[in-house]
């Protein structure tokens, strides 16, 4: 193993802030990869383990780059739209701090490698304000989804209580090796807030 917008108005305002989403990663030295020469070498199996284990999932996970267990520090994410770090009370009853997502904003992750043995990603959420969803993108270097994310589901709560999302599909491609993608979180609505922690991605699927 290795490793909804209804609206024209609402997709061309999605477009936009996708657009300045992709420019702002692009002008960071660290994310700008070409797609002529993508370099899969430090792409290496993750640490596992199984963090939702209580919900009855047993599947083993990798934790996102920007986060600690119980802590969104956002490390190598991109915020704009009035995405924001805060401390909130966590599903445990601690305070931690989240990614909180209000209606109009964005948030970009650093990219990270994956496979077909990548399929899903959970995370914890809750609705802050309204029930929309936040919208799931991809992007895969080297395939034209790079520059034009392409949207695989949505996830949200159960109303302002922290819940575990169902399972969020990256779509990888079909061949086994090394790909390198980077997600895109969009919160749906207009007066919405969302927020997110624990966001892990699933590197050995068992059904």
């Amino acid at each position: 193993m290795k490793g909804l917008f209804s609206s024209r108005t609402s997709l061309l305002g999605l477009g936009g802030l996708l657009s300045a989403l992709i420019a702002c990663v692009a002008a960071s030295p660290a994310l700008a990869v070409t797609t002529a020469s993508i370099d899969t070498s430090g792409c290496a199996q993750p640490a596992v383990s199984q963090p939702f284990a209580s919900f009855g999932d047993h599947n083993d996970y990798t934790l996102m780059p920007g986060e600690s267990t119980d802590s969104f520090n956002g490390t190598g994410w991109t915020l704009t739209g009035g995405a924001s770090l805060k401390p909130t009370t966590l599903a445990d009853g601690q305070t931690g701090q989240v990614l909180d997502l209000p209606s109009g904003s964005a948030a970009m992750s650093p990219t990270i490698c994956v496979s077909t043995d990548y399929p899903t990603a959970r995370t914890e959420v809750r609705n802050v304000v309204g029930g929309e969803g936040v919208q799931f993108y991809v992007s895969y270097d080297g395939t034209n989804t790079w520059d034009k994310p392409k949207n695989t589901g949505q996830f949200h709560g159960q109303h302002n209580d922290w819940s575990l999302s169902d399972n969020i599909n990256l779509q990888p491609g079909g061949s086994t090796s090394w790909e390198l993608v980077r997600f895109m979180l969009v919160p749906g609505g207009k007066t919405s807030d969302f927020q997110v922690y624990n966001f892990y991605v699933d590197p050995r699927c068992r059904g």
